[in-house]
């Protein structure tokens, strides 16, 4: 395990490297917003207070561009952290007017998975804090905001301890310092070879004999996986930066785990951080957060024994495989790199779930099931009739009744559907 001690710790490496090099960042297509990172480190001086890293990473994807005066595409966003203590003591603001420029209409749409940065910087005593990051497009308003509860550790108390975890793509051996290129994203099924995690390590006095691990749990801090194991025969006094080449198992389930980096001596944890990875699997651009949910999904499109068949493979990274092939056969444009009949299949059942939810999932009820298969109709109207309110879609070339029989919006095709009625990809 690579290991230095230096009075350069490591957001100066990140501060002075990582932009040289490049950011591992890449938008996942249904969802491209602004990424928000907290990073936590010990102070260059013992009795300062500890010091608070608040990365904002905006994807160009994420703007509204606008063809510039000269040449080229010209975007705004104004950048809003701010950060409240629990005592609710006056807050810490940052304000930050952004302007980003993009040479050409592509690039300005994500195609090179462009973005800008801003980098929030304070000194926090240790405490809980609510760190409130809010992005607004200056051209169209749109905004994002992203609020958590971050505490800060105190550092001057225990005998070892640990900073924040940082994922990297690469880290690269120089005769000085190494070169980190950190990942400021979740989602680890984005990067090609296994990631590092980076992290510095605090000790008052000089320890010997310890273990440095890092394990993979579940939300409920139940084991997944044993990431990296290694003997440490001492730890000096001060800082010691810690680089852990991660390996990470084949067969992961999707969603969001735990990662915890522990530093032991003879079984007892001395000290230990943590933070949430993601797992989600990327099918032309698009993240499924939830295979197992996304293959139940298939039903207005897949026979039963075509589904039968996708579920009941007998590895995850088979079953991964049975549902590519399946969405590989109906792409419309094989050629390319996006399959449109999957991009637009999923967007209506997202749709579904968005218009139509009840007592069930809105691509489960009769009006997410004429949706999906047939699309957003060209007229929707309501009225009643027999004390019952009725909904009626009009298609070009057919027409669905619905009824609400409760009153709680619980419609119910009145219409049969076609025979074998399934979607079938028709343009967008």
């Amino acid at each position: 395990m690579p290991q230095t001690t230096s009075s350069t710790v490591l957001q100066r490496i990140f501060e002075a490297l990582v932009f040289l090099c490049g950011l591992s960042f890449q938008a996942i297509a249904q969802e491209i917003q602004p990424l928000v990172d907290v990073l936590c480190f010990a102070a260059e001086n013992a009795d300062s207070n500890a010091r608070v890293d608040v990365w904002t990473i905006v994807p160009y994807a994420a703007l509204s561009f606008r063809p510039a005066d000269t040449a080229g595409f010209r975007a705004s966003y104004t950048l809003s952290v701010v950060i409240h203590d629990s005592l609710r003591a006056i807050p810490r603001t940052h304000r930050y007017v952004r302007r980003v420029a993009a040479p050409s209409y592509a690039v300005a749409q994500g195609a090179t998975a462009g973005f800008d940065y801003v980098q929030t910087v304070e000194h926090l005593p240790p405490g809980t804090y609510t760190i409130t990051v809010t992005v607004t497009d200056n051209a169209t308003e749109q905004t994002y905001s992203s609020a958590r509860r971050y505490t800060v550790p105190d550092y001057r108390l225990p005998e070892v301890a640990l900073s924040s975890i940082v994922l990297a793509s690469s880290v690269e051996s120089r005769s000085d310092r190494p070169v980190v290129t950190p990942f400021f994203a979740d989602n680890l099924t984005q990067l090609e070879d296994p990631p590092f995690a980076i992290l510095e390590a605090y000790a008052k006095v000089p320890q010997s004999k310890l273990t440095v691990t890092a394990e993979l749990l579940t939300p409920a801090a139940k084991p997944l996986a044993s990431l990296y194991r290694r003997e440490l025969d001492s730890l000096r006094q001060g800082r010691t930066f810690l680089v852990l080449p991660l390996s990470l198992p084949k067969e992961l389930p999707s969603g969001t785990q735990l990662l915890r980096v522990r530093v032991e001596r003879d079984g007892i944890p001395l000290a230990q951080s943590e933070r949430s990875v993601s797992f989600l699997w990327t099918f032309w651009g698009r993240a499924l957060g939830d295979l197992d949910q996304a293959i139940r999904q298939l039903r207005y499109v897949a026979t039963q024994e075509q589904m039968d068949s996708v579920a009941r493979a007998p590895t995850l990274s088979e079953k991964r495989r049975r549902f590519e092939s399946f969405w590989r056969a109906l792409d419309p444009t094989p050629e390319t790199l996006r399959n449109e009949a999957f991009e637009q299949y999923y967007d209506r059942i997202a749709q579904a779930n968005r218009l139509f939810r009840s007592y069930t999932e809105g691509w489960l009820t009769d009006r997410g099931m004429v949706y999906v298969i047939f699309g957003p109709p060209l007229r929707r109207e309501q009225f009643q009739s027999d004390g019952r309110q009725y909904e009626r879609w009009t298609y070009t070339d057919r027409e669905f009744l619905f009824v609400d029989y409760t009153g709680f919006e619980d419609y119910r095709l009145l219409t049969p559907l076609p025979p074998n009625a399934k979607y079938r990809y028709r343009g967008s």
